[in-house]
């Protein structure tokens, strides 16, 4: 019974979606119910706290994959692909300044001389 109450606490989403405050608290429970020795509870609740942090960092890999999937079956754009952009446009404003360096130094006029007052 016990054992069975052990797995039933450190699986699946409704420890995913419980704060370590309620699970250690039902973990605390468990030990009160069964009497477990210090030695025991302790390391119930050392168990516990490993599986509680190991399922917390799974459902937040899940959540971000199914976030980032509706993000893109939404096209919207993400930030990365905003900072994407920005560099691209940097890229390309360099890349024409520096093809219009050359064409603006062509097209300027040269100066024209002072004419010479002629003696009449």
């Amino acid at each position: 019974m016990i054992e069975q109450l052990k797995k039933a606490l450190t699986t699946g989403v409704g420890l995913a979606l419980k704060t370590w405050t309620e699970v250690e608290a039902a973990g605390k429970e468990v030990i009160k119910k069964a009497q477990l020795s210090e030695k025991d509870a302790s390391q119930f609740l050392k168990n516990l706290k490993e599986s509680y942090e190991k399922t917390q960092k799974k459902m937040e890999v899940q959540v971000n994959r199914l976030v980032k999937d509706v993000l893109k079956k939404a096209d919207v754009a993400t930030n990365d692909d905003v900072k994407a952009l920005k560099r691209e446009i940097q890229s390309l404003r360099k890349e024409l300044k520096a093809a219009q360096a050359p064409k603006a130094a062509k097209s300027k006029p040269p100066k024209a001389k002072p004419k010479a007052k002629s003696a009449a």
